[in-house]
């Protein structure tokens, strides 16, 4: 099979992970109340192969349904812990942190690449309209224990338009099941979806919308970054794997959703009604959070990391690199700077990372990012125990922390919504300078770093790689 280029519809994504040894297939039953959850969890703590279940409790084991976990999980192969990830948007399975945010950001700068519409696709095989439609039939699953509800969506992709048709929103966000016909999900005004739920709101109408599973994998990459408003994401999806995504029009509304999709549901948003929802464990926590990487880490914060990383160097900033560690839970965003650029800028710590901070704080990812750590290009942003090293011996508490309490906070954040209550409606945002004063003014550092990496000759080095296996390692 080619896997020089992503996966255009889900089925070839799961053979790939089949293939590569990225996948096991579940064929005991399995009960949706908990234990589907607990074992995807367990998944994601161990970064086992993604589970693909085919004996779901309460369904009828004729293949018609199947649940897959931890499509977009980490890899405990070695070298090839983002394989996922890279797979998605077509690279190869040992593509590194850098390698997946620099094709995310080169596709910024390339022209957008259109859907093309077809008449018809898989996804209208089987169609299901009215008294036909009942939610409550299929076993969706209780994922944790102190969720309020049965989370149908999670990975699924909401797609919804504005009035006049110029701005088609593709989003990752959650739906939870509440009747036959009915879902409910979060519409938080600053997101997209907020603010094109707004325009119908003002209209005067109820949202035409669309849910969609098993879409191709490099939708859901893109479904989850914040990229500006006005931006189509289905025309970023095709600049950022080269090739168009095909969509069909759907059978109640006039919304393009993928024509290869597994499960399409058609409806409205209400403007008018709000119920109950959640909690749910959310990628920062509304519950418990989740401490092991999940795709509201490999895909939120590494999209997060290409949209932040772009708008630096837009900004003219000497920005190498940005990551958001995923054992941060998307609060810790790693900015890496070209050293050589910040010394001819001929700046000082606190005008750069005031700078920084406005730039990064001010824009549309910003509202979701509390703490920005600036290493030197000396630190791998990628590498948490660099990150956390860099902290611990060069960010002096006080002189080196800049805070901003001009710039709001996603209310997700756990101490922003139970934390003590801010007299200015913000809460603190910090760049934590992580570097020293004559990192930005001296072109040679007095210092040199005892790691493998800079302590040791090439040739040393290489010997010793060369003859790991034969130490016995």
């Amino acid at each position: 099979m080619d896997y020089t280029a992503a996966a255009k519809d889900f089925r070839r994504f799961v053979k790939e992970l089949e293939d590569e040894g990225e996948l096991v297939t579940v064929t005991k039953e399995v009960d949706p109340h908990l234990e589907v959850g607990a074992i995807v969890r367990k998944v994601y703590e161990t970064e086992e192969r993604a589970p693909l279940f085919t004996n779901v409790k309460g369904r009828k084991t004729d293949g018609l349904f199947r649940i897959l976990g931890a499509s977009v999980g980490c890899s405990k192969r070695p070298g090839m812990r983002y394989c996922r990830l890279a797979k998605s948007i077509g690279l190869p399975s040992s593509a590194t942190g850098q390698d997946i945010v620099a094709k995310i950001n080169e596709a910024k700068s390339k022209p957008p690449v259109p859907c093309r519409q077809v008449e018809t696709g898989p996804i209208k095989d089987h169609i299901l309209l009215g008294d036909e439609i009942d939610l409550t039939k299929l076993p969706v699953p209780l994922l944790h224990e102190h969720d309020g509800g049965k989370y149908l969506a999670t990975m699924g992709m909401h797609v919804v338009q504005s009035p006049d048709g110029r701005w088609t929103n593709w989003a990752i966000s959650r739906g939870m099941v509440l009747g036959k016909r009915e879902l409910a999900g979060l519409v938080i005004p600053k997101q997209d979806i907020g603010t094109i739920w707004n325009l119908w709101k003002e209209k005067g109408e109820d949202m035409p919308w669309a849910l969609c599973f098993g879409v191709p994998p490099a939708a859901i990459v893109v479904g989850g970054m914040p990229i500006p408003k006005w931006t189509n994401e289905p025309d970023f999806i095709g600049a950022l794997t080269g090739a168009p995504v095909e969509v069909v029009k759907c059978e109640t509304n006039d919304l393009l959703v993928p024509a290869n999709a597994e499960i399409v549901l058609e409806g409205v948003v209400s403007v008018t009604e709000t119920v109950p929802e959640g909690p749910m464990v959310e990628y920062n926590g509304m519950v418990y959070p989740g401490r092991a990487a999940d795709e509201g880490h490999t895909i939120w914060s590494t999209t997060q990391a290409a949209e932040v990383l772009n708008i630096c160097q837009a900004a003219d900033l000497p920005i190498k690199m940005v990551w958001s560690p995923f054992e941060s839970h998307s609060m810790w965003f790693a900015i890496q700077v070209d050293r050589q650029k910040l010394v001819k800028m001929q700046t000082n710590m606190e005008d750069f990372c005031r700078r920084l901070g406005h730039v990064v704080f001010s824009s549309k990812p910003g509202w979701f990012i509390p703490k920005i750590f600036l290493v030197g290009d000396y630190i791998d942003p990628t590498n948490l125990l660099d990150v956390i090293y860099a902290e611990a011996s060069r960010c002096e508490p006080g002189r080196h922390e800049f805070v901003f309490f001009e710039y709001s906070n996603i209310p997700l954040i756990p101490y922003v919504e139970h934390g003590f209550p801010s007299e200015s409606g913000t809460n603190g945002k910090v760049v934590k300078c992580c570097m020293l004063p004559e990192d930005f003014t001296e072109e040679t550092l007095p210092w040199k770093g005892g790691s493998f990496e800079e302590a040791y000759p090439e040739t040393v080095k290489q010997t010793v790689l060369d003859n790991w296996t034969a130490y016995g390692f």
